[in-house]
């Protein structure tokens, strides 16, 4: 998996994780954006405020999505943050 973030600044797609996992499940996802968020933390980014997320329609995807970024309740959306790309 490979998570990326446009970069006004430099004006381009800007990739900040690349994950290689044996499995996609809510659990394991859970763990890395955990990770990712302690890493930006230990680099002095305590709160990243992300504008909008596209993942493709896999649950588990969303269900961390949600819970790391949104209400803590992966039934819960986060209206006008979600898209997706249809991929799957």
């Amino acid at each position: 998996m490979a998570y990326h973030v446009y970069d006004f600044v430099y004006c381009k797609v800007l990739t900040i994780v690349i994950c290689d996992m044996q499995i996609e499940d809510t659990e394991v996802q859970q763990f890395m954006w955990t990770k990712l968020n302690e890493t930006m933390l230990k680099h002095r980014f305590p709160k990243p405020n992300f504008k909008e997320f596209m993942v493709d329609s896999a649950q588990a995807n969303w269900n961390v999505v949600r819970i790391i970024y949104g209400f803590r309740d992966p039934s819960i959306r986060m209206v006008h943050k979600e898209h997706t790309h249809l991929f799957h």
